[in-house]
Formats: structure tokens, sequence, C-alpha cells
């Protein structure tokens, strides 16, 4: 029995119809996050995105450095209390209007971040940007 092969064409429609959707690709678990905090930045006109570990540490970060590592290290001090937060921290002589969430992460809980922007997207993306994180770190 011959083998046929698809038409041109039909290859063609097949190329198009599984088009990569993501724009760049990443081969660590840092720079991935990175990549997804960086879009929820640019989507929801926000200041800065930073994932932190329960020490403050950023694991990684989005948009203003400065704003990143300054909440990061500031937001710890909430985390251990409360499981979101949504207010203003002030320090290094800047102010910033903040929202965090905890996501547990195998046992370990982390702190996702949202500066800047309105407040309806700072939580549309905090939500977005756990969401992406839970999902790269699993695999």
């Amino acid at each position: 029995m011959p083998i046929s092969c698809p038409r041109r064409g039909r290859v063609r429609r097949f190329a198009i119809m599984r088009k990569e959707r993501r724009n760049r690709r990443a081969n660590s678990v840092t720079l991935a996050l990175s990549y997804q905090l960086d879009d929820c930045c640019k989507d929801g006109q926000i200041q800065a995105m930073v994932i932190a570990d329960g020490d403050g540490l950023p694991l990684a970060a989005a948009g203003d450095a400065f704003a990143c590592d300054e909440v990061a290290a500031r937001i710890v001090l909430v985390g251990p209390k409360i499981r979101e937060f949504a207010g203003t921290i002030f320090g290094g002589g800047s102010r910033w209007d903040v929202q965090m969430t905890k996501v547990d992460v195998d046992g370990a809980e982390l702190l996702v971040c949202a500066v800047g922007g309105t407040a309806a997207e700072r939580k549309r993306q905090m939500k977005r940007g756990a969401e992406g994180a839970l999902r790269i770190l699993a695999a």
C-alpha cells in the first residue's frame, strides 16, 4: 500500500494552527518567571512585579529593580501575618502602592507582589503572575 504525503496546503495550514504563542523561551526557571512577570507588567501597565521567598529575597523580578528589591525586603515584615496585602509601602525615600499574595510551592510560601498601576490592574496581574509562577515551578 503506497504512503501518501499530505498536500502542501494542508501542511501549511497545520503549521499556522500550531503557531507558538510565546515570543520568548527560557532555559531556566528564574528567567521563565521573569518573562512571566515582565509580560504582566506590560499588559497591566504596572511599575514592577517581584516574586520573593519568605526572607524577602527576590527570586524573579520585572520592572523597576529598586522598587522590586525594596518591596520584597519590606513585604516580608507583613507576609508572615497575613495571606494577602493591599496598601502602601514606604522606604528608601519612596512610596509604592503594592498588592501581595502568597502562593504555596512544595510547602514553601512565596510572595508575589505587584507595584504601581491601578488597584484593579495590580490585582489582575498579581493573580496572573501567581498562576504563572505555580505553572512554571510545577514543570
